[in-house]
C-alpha cells in the first residue's frame, strides 16, 4: 500500500501532456458510450479505456466525495492515476459533469458528447437494473443496488437534486446536457438515435472528423450487445405512469428541445 501511494505521488508530480491524439467520450449511463467508444477504437485501431472512475472504485481508491465537492481536482486525480486513464479513447459516464475541466486539462484532445432522448435514457437505466418506472413500487428495491449504479440511482457522488430516483436521474440528464451546451465549442455531438440508425456510417463519419484514417471495417461488430439490454415497454406513459412522466418532462423538457427531442 505504501509503495502504491508513493507511485501515485510520483505520478502526480509528473507533467501532463495536452491530450494530442486522445479522444474523450462523455455521456449519460446507458446512452451508448460503451458501444460508441468501443466501435470507434476498433475502427481506428487504437486502445480504449472504459470507465476509469469505476476502475478506481474497484481498486479501493476513495476519491468521489473529494472530487465532486471540489476538494480534489480532476487534474490531480488524473495525474495520480494516469495509468488508469490511459488509452487513446477514454470514456466515462461521469465526464459530462467535467466537460469544462476536461477542455482545460486536455486542450488538444477531441471530446465527443453523446446524448440520448431523456425519457428513454432513464427508462433504459431502470430497465437495466430491474427497477420499476414508478418510484412508489421501486423504493424498497433501491437498497439492493450497490456500487456505481447505486450512486446513480440515489443521486450521490455526484449529488443530484430531486425527491426520488426518477427526479434524480432526470436532473442528472439535464445537468449533463447543460454542461455540454455551456462548453459545446470544439465538442463533437452525436445523438444515440442517429447512431442506432446506421452505426457503421456514424462511426466512420465521426472517426474521420476526429482525424483518424485507414479505418478498419467494423461491419461485423456493429450488432454486438456491449451492455445488457433491458425490455422495452409499449409506451413510456405505461412504464412511468402519467404523473411521473409529467415530473420527468418538467425537469428535462426545456433542455431536451435543444437536441431535437420533443
Amino acid at each position: 500500500m505504501a509503495l502504491t501511494n508513493l507511485r501515485s505521488r510520483l505520478a502526480g508530480a509528473l507533467p501532463m501532456n495536452k491530450g494530442k491524439g486522445k479522444v474523450i467520450v462523455a455521456g449519460m449511463p446507458k446512452s451508448g458510450t460503451t458501444a460508441i467508444a468501443s466501435l470507434l477504437a476498433e475502427a481506428a485501431g487504437v486502445e480504449v479505456c472504459s470507465d476509469p472512475f469505476h476502475q478506481l472504485d474497484s481498486k479501493g481508491v476513495c476519491f468521489r466525495d473529494a472530487l465532486f465537492s471540489g476538494a480534489l481536482s480532476l487534474e490531480s486525480l488524473w495525474r495520480q492515476h494516469r495509468s488508469v486513464f490511459s488509452g487513446t479513447v477514454v470514456k466515462d459516464p461521469n465526464f459530462p459533469l467535467f466537460l469544462g475541466e476536461l477542455k482545460q486539462l486536455l486542450p488538444d484532445a477531441h471530446i465527443v458528447f453523446i446524448v440520448r432522448e431523456p425519457r428513454d435514457n432513464i427508462r433504459s437505466i431502470l430497465s437495466r437494473l430491474n427497477i420499476p418506472g414508478n418510484p412508489t413500487d421501486g423504493k424498497l428495491l433501491l437498497t439492493s443496488v450497490k456500487g456505481t449504479w447505486g450512486r446513480v440511482l440515489n443521486g450521490t457522488s455526484p449529488e443530484m437534486p430531486g425527491s426520488d430516483y426518477l427526479e434524480k436521474l432526470a436532473w442528472r440528464w439535464r445537468i449533463s446536457a447543460e454542461r455540454y451546451l455551456e462548453s459545446q465549442e470544439r465538442i463533437h455531438l452525436i445523438r444515440y438515435e442517429d447512431f442506432r440508425k446506421d452505426k457503421k456510417v456514424q462511426i466512420d463519419k465521426m472517426a474521420g472528423e476526429l482525424g483518424f484514417s485507414d479505418l478498419k471495417d467494423i461491419s461485423s461488430l456493429v450488432d454486438i450487445q456491449f451492455q445488457p439490454k433491458g425490455t422495452r415497454p409499449a409506451s413510456l406513459e405505461d412504464y412511468f405512469g402519467k404523473e411521473n412522466l409529467k415530473r420527468i418532462n418538467a425537469i428535462v423538457g426545456p433542455v431536451a428541445k435543444r437536441f431535437g427531442y420533443e
